[in-house]
């Protein structure tokens, strides 16, 4: 009787680390899934981000010509560009935590604390 309750606590205990085991496993791969999925969306938005500045660049650039032709001088053009990078700037500083803040926190939150698909409890 003795034995057979050791047995069983032995295959208990067997069980048990087999499925913190399994867990374990589980979380390091779920880890490394969110993990490289973070790496390739910030390498690729890092890539379109540069692609975009030089879009954006040679854009104002030529916004820049085109306004000091219409006003017969191109420092006018260029400073009239900078005025509205200026306020496109500040519109942007005022609008910081709804556009920025908040969402980085959100995706950082869903990035910490997963919801498992095997997770029903």
């Amino acid at each position: 009787m003795k034995e057979s309750i050791t047995s069983e606590l032995d295959e208990l205990k067997n069980e048990l680390e087999e499925y913190v085991q399994i867990r374990v496993d589980l979380i390091k791969l779920h880890i490394a899934g969110e993990m490289s999925r973070f790496f390739s969306s910030f390498m690729t938005k890092t890539v379109m981000l540069y692609l975009f500045f030089f879009v954006f660049m040679f854009f104002s650039i030529a916004a820049g010509l085109v306004l000091g032709s219409w006003l017969d001088s191109y420092a006018l053009g260029f400073a009239a560009m900078g005025g509205l990078f200026l306020i496109a700037a500040l519109i942007f500083w005022f609008l910081r935590k709804q556009l920025i803040e908040r969402h980085v926190v959100q995706r950082f939150i869903e990035l910490m604390f997963p919801k498992f698909d095997d997770d029903s409890d």
